[in-house]
């Protein structure tokens, strides 16, 4: 979901979060993976593409096993300041 249709949903009187704006980075494109620990442990990919971050979960954790096949899927955009 792009950061077009993310914003209007989101309640920012309700959370610490910010208004997503499209940024770029200073000189070199990002990528970040982030481990967060909710109601189950899982990673988050997100990927610097157009001025924003693609985010991509990855419920099983991350593998260094090239052959090991994981699912992962494609969730909301975030903004770069994130």
């Amino acid at each position: 979901m792009s950061l077009k249709e993310i914003n209007p949903k989101r309640n920012l009187n309700s959370t610490a979060e910010q208004e997503g704006e499209i940024n770029k980075s200073a000189s070199q494109l990002v990528f970040v993976v982030q481990k967060h620990a909710a109601s189950h442990l899982y990673y988050v990919f997100r990927l610097e593409i157009n001025g924003v971050l693609k985010s991509w979960a990855l419920p099983k954790g991350l593998c260094m096993n090239p052959a090991d096949k994981r699912l992962a899927f494609l969730v909301e955009d975030h903004p770069f300041s994130y």
